[in-house]
């Protein structure tokens, strides 16, 4: 018995593929329609913009300089609107935050908002409260040799050490009456020479420029350092670190506790043949 050959099952499936293929010719033109219709199709040229970027990693704090920036052309776009469009702009301003290579350069990364401007008073993200202290730049000069070797940097805390001559007054006693029995005038141990103390403590360095150093501080702190300065102190500044915020007690130092507590011989008169 021979069985005949049907092709039906063969039919149908060209059916079912014709009808796919025009399926998805319907979907295409849709959305061909749907895009032109919204535009996005146009083969006009995008706008773009010359802004600056960071060239490199710019710590805050830091003077930007001009290997630290470059320009770059980017879409034109309400995000990058505020971005600075020329180097000369952003040269010698300090960063107020860190700022990641590529990162757009805009006014709120800077430490002041005024060009020209070099330092800001207010820390990195810090923002004006009336509470606060009445925070002041001081400016001082301490030499290399008293200032860690010259190796200073704006941002690092330091501790100030003054160093004032001292001149002590001798007290003067009032003569005693008639018929008193006369006292033996007090004697005052106190000679003149140098006094050397920790004065101030946790001082934030704005700027150096070589010697010449502008501290954050407070009103009344600047008032003691204007003080010290009119009355001939020698500086020396102390680096501490940068999680120390403890406040140190210290005594200060004079000559004569130098030489009890080190044993230093006195010179005496030598008697000569």
């Amino acid at each position: 018995m021979e069985l005949e050959y049907s092709d039906k099952n063969s039919r149908r499936s060209k059916v079912y593929i014709a009808v796919g293929i025009v399926v998805a010719l319907l979907v295409a033109a849709t959305v061909y329609i749907a895009l032109q219709a919204s535009g996005l199709t146009d083969q006009g040229e995008v706008e773009t913009r010359q802004v600056v970027v960071a060239a490199a990693e710019i710590p805050g704090r830091q003077v930007i300089t001009e290997s630290d920036v470059a320009m770059r052309s980017v879409p034109a776009d309400p995000i990058n609107e505020t971005a600075f469009v020329t180097i000369d702009e952003v040269i010698g301003r300090v960063a107020s935050v860190p700022i990641s290579p590529g990162q757009l350069m805009t006014p709120n990364l800077l430490a002041s908002t005024d060009a020209g401007a070099t330092f800001s008073i207010l820390a990195p993200g810090e923002e004006f409260d009336p509470s606060m202290p009445d925070l002041r730049a001081v400016s001082m000069t301490v030499p290399d040799d008293r200032a860690v070797g010259g190796t200073l940097q704006p941002g690092q805390p330091v501790d100030l050490i003054a160093t004032l001559t001292v001149n002590p007054v001798e007290a003067e006693t009032a003569p005693p009456a008639e018929g008193e029995p006369t006292e033996a005038a007090p004697t005052d141990q106190r000679i003149a020479g140098p006094s050397t103390k920790t004065t101030l403590q946790q001082l934030d360095i704005l700027v150096r420029n070589g010697s010449l150093y502008i501290l954050r501080t407070d009103l009344a702190t600047a008032e003691k350092i204007t003080e010290l300065t009119a009355a001939g102190a020698q500086f020396t500044f102390v680096l501490r670190a940068d999680e120390d915020d403890r406040t140190a007690e210290t005594e200060g130092s004079t000559l004569d506790r130098l030489l009890e507590e080190f044993g230093f011989p006195v010179p005496e008169a030598a008697e000569l043949p």
